[in-house]
């Protein structure tokens, strides 16, 4: 666990595999509660954040259940059955329509402050390329949704590339510098549009909107790309599928 990567895999796979086969053998038995995240971090040698995506892992799996003021107790000795929906590649993901671009209104290097690290849920301090842009669909007049795009600096040029090759971001953090999604996480909020997005989006202050946050994890563990879109409810539906079948490590699913 010391090295970065084994074989391919990011560090919180691999601690997420030992233990499940802890787990399944019974080192870690059902009803028992597990070692805590400082315990593991030091066992491991591994980065808080790599146990508690690890953690994660197995909560999705069904196999651990995390409650507060306990600990993280195991629950079953296999992975449990569940409704998902196979998403193949992260673009599958949440998915805009095909005839939609992004258009680049404004780019600024930003430090984030509490309230913005508490929004994205980043270090306070740590600095971030914020791209702001408009979606628009080549056959609607007005735009759906306000985008806020929040980059590791050193990503910085391929900002003149977005929305120009039909690529989304992560495809062109990728093809740019190697980088490779380990791990979407996706959060959905309703609320109202303020002056500030209203404007761009030629809607009336206060129109219900959806937002959604998107952060991708890269191989490190770490976010090198969030976004913050947030679009007037009545221009954005998202349908999704689901269907019974069993979790894969080898398939992006969504629980």
């Amino acid at each position: 666990m010391a090295t970065e990567q084994a074989g391919g895999q990011p560090r919180y796979r691999q601690l997420a595999d030992a233990l499940m086969n802890d787990i399944s053998r019974g080192r870690l038995r059902v009803g028992e509660t597990m070692p805590g995240e400082l315990e593991l971090v030091e066992r491991f040698r591994v980065s808080r954040h790599t146990v508690r995506e690890a953690l994660r892992r197995l909560d999705d799996l069904g196999l651990i259940d995390r409650q507060q003021g306990v600990g993280t107790v195991v629950r079953a000795r296999q992975p449990s059955p569940s409704y998902v929906q196979a998403v193949r590649t992260p673009s599958e993901l949440m998915r805009y329509p095909a005839d939609s671009r992004l258009a680049v209104i404004d780019t600024v290097r930003v430090r984030a402050n509490r309230p913005l690290a508490r929004l994205l849920d980043v270090r306070t301090g740590s600095e971030w390329l914020k791209v702001s842009a408009l979606r628009r669909l080549r056959t609607a007049p007005l735009p759906m949704a306000w985008t806020e795009i929040y980059l590791l600096p050193e990503y910085a040029d391929i900002v003149p590339q977005i929305g120009r090759r039909g690529l989304m971001v992560y495809q062109l953090v990728e093809a740019n510098h190697g980088e490779h999604v380990e791990h979407i996480q996706v959060r959905i909020r309703a609320g109202i549009l303020t002056r500030d997005v209203a404007g761009p989006l030629e809607a009336p202050v206060g129109t219900p909107s959806l937002t959604v946050m998107r952060h991708y994890f890269g191989r490190s563990g770490r976010p090198f790309e969030i976004s913050v879109s947030e679009h007037p409810a009545d221009r954005y539906m998202y349908s999704l599928d689901l269907q019974r079948g069993w979790q894969s490590s080898d398939t992006w699913t969504t629980t």
